[in-house]
């Protein structure tokens, strides 16, 4: 879906909208789209219609002429139907980033053995030395995967322990039968969650991690590994 062009509203946006830029990238590319919103230091506002996921940046121009850089963390959507139209709206919490994305790469670069899934997200990043954010981004995919393949819009750990409950699994990444099952079921529920909470998260929040290209490898190896589990089209 396309973001919104930014513009004034009505309600709660009439008086205090701002022009701001979202960016994204996603599978090598980098699309920078306008959109309106109510800056806060730790938070932002946007219109209900707002595409706005975790990872993406917002940059804020300043009186100065310079740009202030903030990186998405988290995305609530409050559209509850006892709410009024003019209620209805995006909410952001917001950190500043530590740096600004890396420039987008057109090419795509594949990553020998790992699932083409990983190459096509992080596989230019990390030929171009971006091992943090290719991490990022690797992982970033793992989550979108799991939520195309079951509908959700939950993100993050939450969304990795419903899916893969091993009680009521929405995904059976089982591949044996029996106890083995039910062990595998329970593990690799832990691998997803722990996948984000441990590898992604971090590389959200804060300040670029300095991984070697080693380290990041064997991370995207995982990531290739959880793709691996999940249903395809």
């Amino acid at each position: 879906m396309p973001l919104p062009t930014a513009g004034r509203g009505s309600g709660p946006f009439a008086r205090y909208q701002e022009t701001v830029t979202i960016v994204r990238q996603r599978d090598g590319k980098q699309t920078r789209e306008s959109a309106a919103a109510l800056m806060q230091s730790d938070s932002a506002t946007f219109p209900v219609e707002t595409d706005l996921e975790e990872g993406d940046l917002i940059e804020k121009p300043l009186p100065t002429g310079k740009t202030k850089i903030y990186r998405v963390t988290h995305v609530t959507y409050h559209t509850q139907a006892a709410l009024p139209a003019y209620a209805k709206r995006v909410t952001a919490a917001i950190e500043p980033a530590a740096t600004q994305l890396a420039p987008a790469v057109l090419q795509r670069v594949e990553i020998s053995g790992l699932h083409p899934t990983v190459s096509r997200a992080a596989g230019a990043l990390f030929a171009n030395g971006h091992y943090s954010r290719a991490v990022f981004e690797a992982f970033r995919a793992v989550e979108h995967a799991v939520q195309e393949a079951t509908g959700l819009t939950e993100s993050g750990v939450p969304l990795m322990h419903r899916v893969f409950n091993p009680q009521q699994p929405m995904i059976d990444v089982a591949r044996h039968t029996g106890r083995n099952a039910d062990d595998e079921r329970k593990g690799f529920q832990f691998l997803f969650a722990g996948a984000i909470a441990g590898l992604r998260n971090p590389r959200a929040h804060g300040e670029e991690l300095a991984d070697t290209r080693d380290e990041a490898l064997e991370c995207l190896a995982l990531a290739s590994l959880l793709l691996r589990r999940l249903p395809h089209p």
